[in-house]
């Protein structure tokens, strides 16, 4: 038992050792307590019980049991794959039906969690934030490049008078010093805001562990790539004045330095790197976003908006029978029915838009089977006779369960249309005969295909489906489904006391409306997308800085040049022409570097992302558009400015 549960469930008060809970209807004892925060991978599970299911009595095809050992001392991974390669050969070859071309996978739980493809997916959004770092970090260059550049003069003046080369690089070091203190301090607290309002948004869906938190190592993590990007980019250019020659500086008139020609290549290769690695992570990241909207906006094939959802489990000492268990399973069913705004009622051994769902083989009877293959596999459901009715589901031909089929009755089952379409092409699926769980049942019905499983694995199932009568394979665990007229939110609690009545030890959990249970399983995936989305946006902002500093730079310092061209007859349409001509060469030169980036990593997105749903290029088209026409407006500011310059007064000034 966790510390945390014990304080949720008695308040903390006594001693857990010891103490008794009773949990589906049995007494059990605490022998233990958890560390605090404990979580074993990926489970938040509050109390842990032992594993008494018999072997000897679990069918082999079960595959619900994850298996875990401590490798010995000296052991390497490579070993125990070996090992668990042939353990998988001599298993097929004693047990052909349910082991044949059937693998054992090994994964170390210290190196391989997450596993390859979630720490891809971490490496892209760990590489969004190193490009917006370096976008800003080229901010910072080319503002402290100009800034020295303003500052030449200056600097030889006080080298002049006798200040010495050391005293100078430690004012421009605490100048920079506080640069970087301020800025760390600002996106700390940003970065405190944003996670709080993540943990806020989320804090019903993400379990404990997973809750995001601000804690000392990312405050230090922070503060020394603030110190190590400030000493590379605010006091390199800065020290760049120290090299020059003072006496040419201080013969310079009007207290400005002339930019030259290699200054402003080096501000403009900053800008046009700025805006290669903005296309990069905004591409990617807009290409993954898209990608997982696609997902969760995907038609599922039936109407879960008005559906409630809770996970019942009955106490199997009070039910040991399938005749108890059905007869408790039709006052659940009568309970839930009898309250106000329900339309229908459904039990199922599981829900739909799953990660993934259960399976068992099947045969078609009269049709004679490849012994050398393994059997066909089908996506395994039970369900009540309203369950189509509860998700809105059309019967394409024949019919669904009735209250008839029961135990007693003779065995049925439902196919849906893709398992049709595959296994019973050659004539009608209605009144031909499968064999599958334990029984030959005859097909009464073909209902259409819904979203059963989310993301398609390798090797599993997806779409071929068939249902059993909840009444004819009774077990102890089920999802209740309840179609509303109304708000399904209104009747969790009604639900929840109706049920506690008929059995107080009924364990009721994940209480939940369907478009909850679908918003729940996205939660991880929206967390992302808002991450990604976040930096993305400000990738787009700082590049526009960029572009729009370094051209109103270059402006200022071309203000003689700019009134020489308007007194000799320069219109102020060729101005604007001129200086935004400049912001779109270094848009078009960066787009294409970030796209010759971005095409390998769209080939790895799409990679990455083939089991869930298709990565399609014009998201990068629509990105590059984005920030062409961003850069493009950020280049017009400082034109329009350049072209309202008074010739006059720009000559006198100078």
């Amino acid at each position: 038992m966790t510390p945390e549960f014990w304080e949720r469930s008695r308040g903390g008060e006594g001693d857990p050792l010891d103490a008794v809970l009773t949990l589906n209807g049995e007494p059990v004892e605490i022998v233990g307590v958890m560390p605090a925060g404990f979580s074993f991978l990926f489970s938040s599970a509050d109390i842990f019980v032992p594993l008494t299911d018999s072997p000897a009595k679990t069918p082999r095809d079960r595959r619900d049991v994850v298996s875990m050992a401590r490798m010995a001392p000296g052991a390497t991974m490579d070993q125990v794959r070996a090992e668990m390669r042939d353990l998988a050969e001599a298993l097929a070859v004693e047990h052909p039906d349910v082991q044949r071309d059937r693998t054992l996978d090994v994964f170390n739980a210290r190196t391989d969690i997450p596993d390859a493809r979630t720490k891809i997916f971490y490496a892209l959004l760990q590489g969004s934030v190193f490009f917006v770092l370096l976008i800003a970090c080229a901010n910072i260059a080319n503002l402290l490049m100009a800034r020295s550049q303003e500052r030449v003069r200056e600097i030889a003046l006080r080298t002049v008078l006798g200040a010495g080369r050391a005293r100078i690089a430690r004012q421009l070091f605490t100048e920079s010093a506080i640069l970087v203190v301020a800025g760390a301090g600002l996106g700390l607290g940003l970065g405190w805001f944003g996670i709080r309002a993540l943990a806020n948004q989320f804090a019903g869906f993400l379990p404990p562990n997973y809750t995001p938190s601000l804690d000392l190592a990312v405050v230090l993590f922070t503060a020394g790539i603030s110190v190590v990007a400030g000493l590379i980019f605010g006091v390199a250019p800065a020290l760049q004045t120290l090299r020059r020659n003072q006496a040419d500086a201080l013969k310079e008139g009007g207290g400005k330095s002339s930019a030259g020609r290699g200054h402003r290549l080096v501000t403009r290769g900053l800008v046009v790197a700025e805006i290669a690695l903005s296309l990069v992570a905004l591409g990617g990241g807009g290409m993954m976003v898209r990608s997982f909207l696609a997902i969760q906006g995907s038609d599922p094939g039936f109407d879960g908006a008005p559906v409630l959802t809770a996970r019942l489990r009955m106490p199997v000492s009070r039910y040991p029978e399938p005749a108890q268990r059905t007869t408790f399973l039709d006052e659940v069913l009568a309970e839930a029915r009898s309250l106000n705004g329900v339309e229908a009622v459904a039990l199922a051994n599981v829900l739909p838009r799953n990660v993934q769902a259960p399976t068992d083989t099947f045969a078609i009877v009269g049709r004679e089977r490849d012994a050398s293959a393994p059997p066909p596999e089908a996506i395994s459901l039970r369900a009540s006779p309203e369950y189509v009715d509860a998700f809105d589901i059309e019967v394409v031909r024949g019919r669904f369960f009735t209250e008839g089929d029961r135990g007693e009755a003779a065995p049925v089952a439902v196919v849906n249309r893709s398992f049709a379409e595959r296994w019973l092409p050659d004539g009608e699926a209605v009144g031909r005969f499968v064999a599958f769980a334990g029984e030959t049942r005859e097909v009464v019905g073909v209902v259409e295909d819904i979203q059963q499983v989310m993301f398609q694995m390798p090797g599993q199932i997806q779409s071929e489906a068939i249902y059993v009568p909840v009444a004819q394979d009774p077990t102890t665990s089920y999802a209740l489904v309840i179609a509303s007229t109304d708000d399904p939110g209104s009747l969790k609690e009604p639900v929840r006391t109706g049920l506690q009545r008929l059995d107080p030890d009924l364990t009721i959990s994940r209480l939940l409306t369907m478009d909850e249970v679908v918003e729940q399983f996205f939660v991880g995936i929206q967390v992302f997308n808002v991450i990604l989305g976040g930096f993305g946006i400000l990738a787009l902002l700082l590049a526009a800085l960029g572009t729009y500093g370094v051209l109103a730079y270059q402006v200022s310092q071309r203000r003689h040049e700019i009134g020489i061209r308007m007194a000799v007859g320069a219109r102020s349409r060729e101005v604007v022409t001129m200086v935004t001509k400049q912001g779109v060469w270094m848009a078009v030169l960066g787009l294409a570097l970030g796209g010759l980036v971005l095409l390998p990593l769209t080939r790895l997105l799409r990679s990455v992302l083939s089991i869930f749903t298709t990565v399609t290029g014009s998201t990068a088209f629509v990105v590059a558009g984005i920030l062409f026409a961003v850069t493009v407006a950020a280049s017009i500011i400082p034109a329009l400015r350049a072209a309202r310059l008074d010739p006059a007064r720009a000559l006198r000034d100078e």
